[in-house]
């Protein structure tokens, strides 16, 4: 996340490049070097496109924003005026309606595309809130995808290119957004051998080796082989797939099987 720190804190690199930001569909990061200040990085929400619909709406689990006041002040007025149409969205320009359109899915591309076009960078999903998501509009079978892609919506020049950010290789992705692949503590093993459940699993598995991170290197809490069932069972309680989920489910379903972080026991 430094980088995108980095070109907001500095502005775009002089040398025309983009600083190391994975910007949507490699495009520049700025539109020219007159417009060189960034106000916000965000990711689209291509996956509540639809064929004919003007604008997408931002992705709602991911937003980096410079702070400001007079940003914030703005804002206010537009919710406040609430010039949001039944068939135009916010000021009748297209963005909306379509899901979370009256509120921050459809504010934020009306503000940073619309009335301050710019300063607003639409990142890769695939790399920035990657969800595990078909990028295309029709099923995934045996792991080929069919169907257009769903960002050539508003991009047609891209309308059969657009990566599958299931095959990214973890290390590539700097966030994920758990909601297709449900919350980590759901206890939901992910072990089919499908394209979204094996990239789910390794998300899920780095979401529990964090936390194992937390409480043995912060908290000091003992640490054990997870190759000795008995052993972790014994110290975090947590009997299900221990390899994967580090000891802290019991069993498959987070009501039941979810151990939850002792915080009160941390020291």
């Amino acid at each position: 996340m430094d980088k995108l720190y980095d070109v907001m804190i500095n502005g775009a690199p002089k040398d025309g490049s983009n600083g190391e930001v994975d910007v949507a569909f490699g495009d520049p990061l700025v539109s020219s070097p007159d417009n060189s200040e960034i106000n916000a990085f965000f990711s689209r929400d291509y996956n509540m496109a639809h064929s004919g619909q003007k604008h997408a709406g931002v992705q709602g689990g991911f937003l980096v924003l410079r702070p400001s006041l007079d940003i914030y002040n703005e804002f206010v007025t537009i919710i406040r005026k609430g010039d949001f149409r039944q068939k135009g969205g916010w000021g009748g320009k297209g963005f909306g309606p379509f899901y979370g359109s009256m509120t921050f899915q459809g504010i934020i591309p009306y503000f940073y595309d619309h009335l301050h076009p710019g300063t607003g960078v639409e990142l890769n999903p695939c790399v920035y809130n990657n969800m595990a998501h078909n990028p295309r509009d029709k099923a995934t079978k045996n792991d080929i995808v069919s169907g257009h892609c769903r960002d050539g919506y508003n991009r047609p020049d891209k309308h059969d290119e657009c990566e599958d950010c299931r095959s990214r290789p973890l290390e590539d992705v700097f966030t994920t957004h758990f909601t297709l692949c449900q919350k980590p503590w759901e206890c939901l093993p992910q072990d089919g051998n499908r394209i979204q459940e094996r990239l789910c699993r390794k998300f899920h598995g780095e979401w529990y080796r964090v936390r194992e991170d937390l409480e043995t290197n912060v908290w000091g809490r003992k640490r054990v082989q997870l190759t000795n069932k008995e052993e972790v069972v014994e110290a975090r309680g947590g009997g299900y797939q221990v390899e994967h989920f580090r000891g802290y489910c019991k069993q498959r379903g987070g009501k039941n099987g979810y151990i939850k972080v002792d915080i009160q026991g941390k020291k």
